[in-house]
């Protein structure tokens, strides 16, 4: 696993950059021929031939170069959509090797005009964080649940983190590139210089006058910029439930094979669009929609994982006024239309009756729904309650999960809701036969010790 992620780092870089090198030479030739061609008027007469110097020779090859591979429109507009998918999947590999591969490829008295994350301070502490996250994932396998649990749950919050700074610092770069190499660079062999096809000039002189605004590259930057953020933000979003089902899994295996899932999808991202960004495109619309349609779900997810890992990590509790303003849960099932693992309050009505409030999205005006059944039981779990409903034959069933930080008040949420009924999960019940056992034996095989075998009771017998 270690060696393909390195292999992905290396390939993503070059496709990383791809997208701004263009942009980026074409900027630095027009300077560089603007000054030559100033001093060779000043210097020389009107009529006198110019002779060809080596930093004219420069200039030519750098234009021979933009003219043998034209950026075209739909390949830029590929080539971004594959960058933003990739680096969505990963955003602090994304960033890292965008920033370590703009420093190396830069000349030494020019890298101090790049950009923050470009500099080593910003990616070597990038690549140091992806490190210590392979070095888990290979020793992770064999290591506890209690020692690998919390590391699982710190590299939930820091692929938010990547997230937040890879759509500040990566996604509107993305996008001010795609709008800029709609202008095709030429070379203008009269003057020696670069000169830039608009889209006017290739199509948009004879469209409506609708359209005539396209021509302007700010304009389109206006337009792929939050296009783009709404694409990295879904597939973001579905990459991260990967992460929080990796968290909550119980299970090594399990946890495995999610990683390699994620991972196929990064190298399937990057390696179609290495193949041609036309590829690439054909392979990330797929993805994107699908992340679309399970944006919903993946966004409940990721707050159900946030509220949990932060309740666990941090050692959060409840208490007495945390509870006056309803008690905040999940839902456990799909409940009278509201989705499963949607976040609200559970009260009590004027009128008696238990009624859930939520947000859609956490930011759409509050809802409230009435439930035509009572809540009558709470269950105590290893790692949060439950309140439970009885079905028609009477057994308990899950209607609302409780965050971690409910488990020592489960009684005072029983009073605010009108609940009596407790009883202990089945695991919670084994767990505590198997440490009163062992409270058992340690109290058995101390009185022997102490050397009075007769007023010694037998070895208790786990049941």
């Amino acid at each position: 696993m270690m060696l393909l992620r390195v292999i992905l780092f290396l390939s993503l870089a070059c496709g990383l950059s791809h997208a701004t090198e263009a942009t980026s030479t074409t900027s630095e030739v027009k300077k560089e021929s603007t000054l030559e061609q100033s001093k060779v008027t000043t210097t020389a007469p009107a009529a006198a031939p110019t002779v060809l110097t080596n930093t004219d020779a420069e200039v030519d090859a750098h234009l021979k170069k933009i003219a043998d591979d034209p950026r075209l429109p739909g390949v830029a507009l590929s080539e971004g959509i594959s960058q933003i998918t990739g680096t969505a999947i990963s955003p602090l590999l994304g960033v890292s090797a965008l920033g370590a591969w703009k420093y190396f490829q830069t000349p030494a008295h020019q890298r101090h005009l790049l950009p923050w994350y470009c500099h080593p301070w910003a990616w070597g502490l990038g690549l140091g964080l992806i490190s210590i996250v392979l070095l888990k994932d290979v020793f992770g396998a064999t290591a506890p649940a209690l020692v690998k649990k919390p590391l699982d749950f710190m590299e939930l919050f820091e692929d938010k983190a990547s997230a937040l700074v890879a759509s500040t610092a990566f996604v509107p770069l993305v996008a001010l590139a795609m709008a800029q190499m709609n202008a095709i660079p030429v070379q203008d062999a009269a003057h020696a210089t670069t000169s830039m096809i608009t889209p006017a000039e290739v199509g948009f002189a004879t469209a409506s006058p609708q359209l005539a605004f396209l021509d302007n590259s700010w304009v389109r930057f206006a337009i792929y910029t939050p296009v783009m953020m709404l694409c990295f933000l879904v597939v973001w979003l579905s990459s991260h439930a990967i992460n929080v089902l990796i968290a909550l899994s119980p299970f090594g295996l399990v946890d495995i094979a999610l990683k390699f899932s994620k991972l196929f999808l990064l190298l399937l991202v990057t390696g179609a669009s290495l193949v041609h960004p036309l590829l690439g495109l054909v392979v990330c619309l797929p993805i994107i929609a699908l992340a679309v349609y399970m944006s919903g779900w993946a966004f409940r997810f990721t707050v159900f994982g946030t509220v949990f890992g932060w309740d666990l990590l941090f050692g959060r509790k409840a208490d007495k006024e945390d509870l006056k303003n309803g008690i905040r849960c999940f839902t456990a099932r799909k409940t009278q239309g509201v989705p499963i693992r949607t976040y609200g309050k559970l009260k009590v009505n004027g009128l008696g009756m238990h009624s859930f409030h939520h947000r859609a999205w956490l930011i759409f005006p509050a809802r409230e729904v009435p439930l035509d059944e009572p809540m009558d039981g709470i269950t105590r779990g290893m790692a949060h309650p439950t309140i439970t409903r009885s079905d028609l034959q009477g057994r308990p069933r899950p209607a609302f999960l409780l965050s971690p930080r409910h488990r020592h008040c489960v009684e005072d949420i029983g009073n605010q809701l009108g609940i009596q009924n407790f009883a202990d999960s089945p695991l919670r019940r084994g767990a505590q036969a198997v440490k009163g056992w062992f409270a058992e034996v340690t109290v058995a095989s101390r009185t022997l010790v102490e050397g009075n075998p007769a007023a010694s009771p037998p070895l208790p017998k786990l049941q």
